[in-house]
């Protein structure tokens, strides 16, 4: 008994990682580089005016995320967005990125980023291309 009760216990302990996915996490304002696991999807945030990258990951449902202000219609996986922190300050413009695979928030620094056209989509390379 106790050894099936053992075996159902390690069992879902291994396989706790297939309901999420991983992504990086790296907040901007201290650069410490960790990878989060069993997330819903991954984000990137890339602040116009400084270049900093915030990268993490989120456990919740990114339609009923209220923060997230997302036009599923546009087929991206950035998009230009405004906030305001507070009333006093300007406006804050920012590209926020969202993806739903294994590790997809690579951190590229925003030049690479702008570079790439604003996506943190895969280019395919010409060996991937039929000539």
């Amino acid at each position: 008994m106790i050894s099936n009760c053992l075996i159902v216990f390690l069992l879902l302990n291994l396989a706790s990682p297939v309901f999420g996915i991983s992504c990086y996490a790296i907040r901007a304002y201290d650069n410490l580089q960790t990878v989060v696991h069993n997330k819903s999807f991954c984000t990137a945030y890339y602040e116009v005016a400084n270049g900093e990258g915030t990268f993490y990951g989120v456990d919740r449902d990114p339609i009923k995320t209220d923060q997230l202000k997302w036009d599923f219609n546009l087929g991206k996986d950035c998009q230009l967005q405004k906030y305001k922190l507070n009333e006093k300050e300007e406006m804050v413009v920012v590209y926020q990125c969202i993806c739903f695979t294994q590790m997809c928030n690579f951190p590229f620094a925003f030049e690479e980023f702008k570079q790439r056209g604003y996506t943190l989509a895969p280019k395919p390379s010409k060996v991937d291309s039929i000539w």
